[in-house]
C-alpha cells in the first residue's frame, strides 16, 4: 500500500497503485464523444458541398479524402500509449519538433492571406499549438510527483517559457488569433494544474499589458506588415464590416429552419470564405436557427465530455490534457461564432471540425482521439472513494 494522497489535498486514500494506474486501459472509450466528434465532421463536410458546389465537386473531395484521413488519425490517437507522451523525453521531442517546423515555415513557408503559415500542405502550428499543451500537462504531473509545493520558477518561469516560444513564433507568422487562443489555453492549463493564483497574477498582468501596448501601438505597426491589424480594428470600430455584414445577412435570412440546403445565397461571392472563416454563417443560412442551435450544443456536449472525462481518469497527466484539449477546442469554436456574429472583429479561426482545410482537422481528430484514449483509464470500482486532487496548489 501507497498513499496517493498530494500534499493539502482535501482527500488522500490509501489505496493500491495498480488499482489507480493501470498499465492497461479498463474501460472502453467515451462513446458520447466519439458521436459528438464524427457528427462534427459529418456536419462539415454537408456544409463544405454546401458552400462550394458550384464551383464542382474538388472542395468536397479534398475534404472527404481529408476527413478519412483524420479519422485513421483518430484511431491511431485511441491505441497510442497515450501515458507515455508525458514522459520527459517525448514530450520535448512533440514540442521540438513542431517548434522547429514553425521556425522552418518562418523563414521558407508560403504566405496564406497576410500569414506565413504553410509549409507544402502542412500548417506547423496547428500541432504545436496541442504539443505544447501535451508539453504542459506531463511537465505539471511531474512536478507534482517531485514537488509538493514548487517555487514561482518550476510553476510558472520554466512552463512559460515554453508558452512564450510557440506564441512567439505565431506572432512572428503574423497571427495574432492564433496566438491569443494558444496563450489562453495554456493559461487554463496552469489553472487546472493548481497553480498559485498569485503566481499567475504577474504573467496575468504582463499579458495586459503587452496588450494595452499593441493597442497603444497601432499607428507605430501601420507601415509594417502587422499593418492588417490596425486596419480591421478601425473599419470594425467605424462600422465598415462588410464581412460581418454579410456574415449577420446570411445567418438572418435562415430563420428559424434555414433556406434548405444548397438553397443559401452568401455563396455566390457575397461572403468570402465562406466555407472557411465563415462556415457557421452557412449552417445559419441553410439550417436556420435550428441547425445553429444543434451545432453550439455538440460543442458544449464536447467541452463536457472532455472535463468528466478528465475528472474521471487515473492519472494527473491524463487529467490536465483531457482538460486542456477540450479548453482548446471549444475556445476555437467560441471565437469562430463570435466572429460569425460580429461580437468581434475577423480572426481567420476556423470552426474546429467542419471548416475546410487539412492541417487543422487532423489535428483536431489527432487530439480527440487522445481524450477517447484517456478515457479508456477510469477509476475502478476499487478505487472509485479516490478522487482526483482539487482544490490543490502549488
Amino acid at each position: 500500500m501507497r498513499s496517493t494522497g498530494y500534499k493539502g489535498s482535501w482527500l488522500a486514500v490509501s489505496v493500491p497503485l495498480p488499482a489507480l494506474f493501470p498499465e492497461s486501459p479498463n474501460f472502453s472509450i467515451d462513446y458520447p464523444l466519439l458521436f459528438v466528434v464524427v457528427t462534427l465532421v459529418l456536419i462539415g463536410l454537408v456544409l463544405i458541398y454546401a458552400s462550394t458546389y458550384h464551383l464542382g465537386f474538388r472542395y468536397l473531395k479534398w475534404q472527404f479524402l481529408r476527413a478519412l484521413f483524420g479519422l485513421g488519425v483518430l484511431w491511431f490517437g485511441t491505441k497510442i500509449r497515450v501515458q507515455r507522451l508525458g514522459q520527459k523525453k517525448v514530450r520535448l521531442v512533440l514540442l521540438l519538433s513542431t517548434v522547429g517546423l514553425m521556425v522552418v515555415t518562418l523563414i521558407s513557408g508560403a504566405e496564406t492571406g497576410v500569414v506565413r503559415r504553410q509549409l507544402g500542405i502542412f500548417q506547423p502550428q496547428e500541432f504545436a499549438k496541442f504539443a505544447l499543451i501535451i508539453y504542459l500537462a506531463g511537465y505539471f504531473s511531474s512536478l507534482m510527483e517531485k514537488d509538493p509545493q514548487p517555487g514561482f520558477v518550476d510553476s510558472v518561469v520554466k512552463p512559460g517559457a515554453a508558452v512564450a516560444v510557440v506564441v512567439v513564433l505565431t506572432l512572428l507568422q503574423p497571427a495574432v488569433g492564433t496566438s491569443v487562443l494558444i496563450g489562453l489555453s495554456s493559461l487554463a492549463v496552469f489553472i487546472l494544474a493548481g497553480v498559485r493564483w498569485r503566481y499567475l497574477l504577474i504573467p496575468i498582468l504582463t499579458g495586459i499589458v503587452l496588450t494595452t501596448g499593441v493597442i497603444l501601438a497601432l499607428p507605430i505597426i501601420r507601415n509594417t506588415r502587422y499593418k492588417y491589424i490596425p486596419e480591421r480594428w478601425d473599419r470594425f470600430i467605424a462600422g465598415d464590416r462588410y464581412h460581418q455584414t454579410q456574415a449577420l445577412i446570411a445567418l438572418g435570412s435562415g430563420g428559424p429552419i434555414g433556406r434548405g440546403l444548397g438553397e443559401g445565397r452568401q455563396k455566390y461571392y457575397f461572403l468570402p470564405k465562406l466555407h472557411k472563416d465563415f462556415i457557421f454563417c452557412a449552417l445559419g443560412e441553410e439550417f436556420g436557427f435550428a441547425g445553429c442551435l444543434f451545432v453550439m450544443l455538440l460543442y458544449a456536449l464536447f467541452f463536457l465530455r472532455a472535463l468528466k472525462i478528465s475528472e474521471n481518469t487515473t492519472t494527473e497527466f491524463g487529467k490536465l490534457l483531457s482538460a486542456g484539449i477540450g479548453v482548446m477546442i471549444t475556445l476555437y469554436s467560441l471565437v469562430h461564432i463570435a466572429v460569425s456574429l460580429s461580437i468581434i472583429p475577423t480572426t481567420g479561426q476556423p470552426l474546429p471540425f467542419i471548416s475546410y482545410g487539412g492541417s487543422a482537422l487532423v489535428a483536431n481528430l489527432l487530439a480527440a482521439g487522445l481524450i477517447l484514449n484517456i478515457s479508456r483509464y477510469r477509476r475502478s470500482v476499487v478505487s472509485g472513494q479516490w478522487s482526483a486532487v482539487r482544490g490543490y496548489r502549488f
